[in-house]
């Protein structure tokens, strides 16, 4: 029988008392074997260290104190972690009964395996309490680790990934506000990684007013649209890259940067808005006449995905 590789969850939260409970739970049900977990809190003062203490038996490592935020906390713990495999778990998500031990059998099956994908859901709890499923990704076609589906779906959660990936990339780069994890995933996309799906339902993310990517906060979306054209950019600008990679970036690229001349035009940022259409341009000249059509695939992909639920 081949060894069990060892992994490693990594838990990175910042004043999460009201979700955190969960989230270690959910960790330590999971009944495998070399199995590390590792806490980084960023000096919460809502009692979420209360909480982590009730669960230190089990935590091999963990400190609370300020820190540089989520990137920073996701680059010290993954080079703390001993174990093979990472697996990265914000403080208000979940890992679903039974999951790391579909994880490691497919890791212990194929030592070369790099990356896994498994099955994601995106949740909300209305006010009553009640759970709400707003998008399953659970297909092949959807979780296939390539750059049209990143681009389009980065699901950058549930996603159990090599800690040599790690290694090799860099981690993720503190100089992006939110699209570190994004990235990151181009980066090691871009390279062919051995990648593998699984459909089942593995990792659940909570969204929430407050959620950084998904909560819909325009200043947020502002930034997010920053990050992903200088990701695209940078990207692009990369002498080895595939054809498919190249147009699944220039297309993101158009995107990305559409909306943000929008919100720059409605923020009255006249000089900025144009400067960020030109470089699209130059980039995509037939960019802005696919704008009808993307926003009928958005739709519809939105509603494919609640459908599945």
């Amino acid at each position: 029988m081949k060894p069990s590789p060892p992994i490693s969850v990594i838990v990175f939260v910042r004043n999460a008392a009201t979700t955190i409970e969960q989230t270690l739970s959910s960790v330590v049900e999971q009944q495998v074997q070399n199995l590390e977990l590792i806490v980084l809190d960023a000096g919460s003062t809502d009692g979420t260290v209360d909480i982590i203490r009730r669960y230190e038996e089990h935590i091999a490592w963990w400190r609370s104190a300020p820190d540089d935020g989520p990137t920073a906390a996701i680059n010290e713990g993954v080079e703390r972690a001993s174990g093979d495999v990472i697996c990265l778990l914000p403080a208000d998500d979940w890992l679903e009964r039974g999951a790391l031990k579909s994880v490691v059998a497919e890791f212990t099956a194929d030592p070369d395996l790099d990356i896994l994908s498994c099955g994601t859901r995106f949740v909300r709890f209305k006010a009553s309490g009640e759970m709400q499923v707003d998008a399953l990704f659970n297909t092949k076609a959807i979780l296939e680790f390539s750059m049209a589906n990143i681009v389009r779906h980065p699901i950058t959660a549930g996603r159990f990934i090599r800690r040599r990936i790690y290694r090799r990339f860099g981690g993720h780069d503190v100089s992006f506000r939110i699209a570190s994890d994004f990235d990151f995933l181009v980066r090691v996309c871009g390279e062919g990684p051995r990648s593998k799906v699984l459909e089942r339902v593995t990792y659940t993310y909570r969204r929430h007013e407050n959620s950084t990517t998904l909560s819909g906060n325009p200043e947020m979306v502002f930034v997010m649209m920053s990050d992903n054209i200088r990701v695209a950019e940078t990207s692009l600008a990369a002498t080895a890259i595939s054809a498919s990679d190249r147009n699944a970036l220039t297309g993101m690229h158009s995107r990305c940067s559409i909306r943000l001349a929008w919100m720059l035009l409605r923020k009255r940022m006249f000089v900025q808005a144009f400067k960020v259409l030109g470089r699209a341009w130059r980039l995509n000249p037939i960019g802005p006449f696919l704008v009808p059509y993307w926003i009928f695939r958005g739709w519809h992909e939105r509603r494919q995905l609640a459908r599945g639920v």
